[in-house]
């Protein structure tokens, strides 16, 4: 655990703020696909790296109690107590997007996530302060005036969802901290 800790601390040094970019996708840090497939969904997802951009797309069903698609970094301790929010510089062909994050590395559908819409073949740079993240339980939000334990991250996620059923695709350039 110490170990993991002090490498996130090289990486923030050598990376500065980054969490998601194209050349980590061939690393020990890469992100990956989780689906609603998880519990029964049939959505499916796919990353491709095309130019140095991340390009994340598939297609959302609302079949089987289904309706979403991730992209999820790896499970470790991430400590964000020295950053305002998280920035994302996005294509997103006009679809609604939330990026959350999870404090547990186990499965327990409590999140801290925020939405945001993209902007049609244009790309968008979206930050999002931490203040505005609520928290959320299989996609419901709760009244809840837990804050996020921001030393305590185990988990980032950009997902699609919203009941947006069909095709997607989205470029992503990075995610960050700033």
């Amino acid at each position: 655990m110490l170990f993991s800790i002090f490498m996130l601390s090289i990486t923030n040094q050598q990376n500065s703020d980054m969490l998601l970019d194209s050349s980590m996708m061939n690393t020990e840090n890469k992100w990956r696909i989780v689906n609603d497939g998880v519990m029964g969904g049939l959505s499916t997802s796919e990353i491709i790296l095309d130019n140095d951009k991340i390009v994340f797309n598939g297609s959302v069903s609302l079949e089987n109690n289904g309706g979403f698609a991730s992209l999820r970094s790896p499970v470790k301790n991430y400590n964000f107590e020295k950053f305002n929010g998280i920035e994302i510089r996005i294509n997103g062909k006009g679809k609604i997007f939330s990026i959350s994050m999870k404090e547990t590395s186990y499965f327990t559908g409590y999140f801290f996530t925020k939405s945001f819409k993209t902007n049609k073949d244009e790309w968008t740079t979206i930050q999002i302060p931490f203040s505005e993240f609520s928290l959320k339980y299989f996609g419901r939000e709760l009244e809840s005036d837990k804050k996020i334990p921001l030393d305590k991250i185990k988990e980032i996620s950009l997902l699609i969802g919203e009941k947006q059923k069909g095709k997607f695709s989205a470029e992503i350039d990075y995610i960050k901290l700033y």
